[in-house]
């Protein structure tokens, strides 16, 4: 593929690279790069609790603090987004 200045350049395929499974990796250790916290009560007393329904990759949690539910997009920009995280 030619770019303006009319020199060849190979392209990327970046989807190959990174899936939604990577991303959500990538997501966990950004945001808790210690211990998973409770995105309500900011508690450390959290279990894992299955995975989304239409997002396998996506972890949810349970806090034993305050009861609460949440997942890897809690509290984000991404939160309540219905599409894959992956370019």
């Amino acid at each position: 593929m030619k770019n303006l200045s009319g020199k060849s350049h190979n392209i990327l395929n970046i989807k190959g690279i990174i899936d939604d499974a990577r991303c959500f990796c990538a997501v966990r250790e950004l945001r808790w790069p210690e211990d998973i916290r409770c995105t309500h009560c900011q508690s450390d007393k959290v279990v894992d609790h299955g995975h989304d329904e239409t997002h396998p990759e996506r972890q949810r949690y349970h806090c034993g603090n305050c009861n609460g539910y949440f997942d890897d997009l809690t509290g984000t920009i991404f939160q309540g987004h219905h599409r894959a995280l992956s370019v």
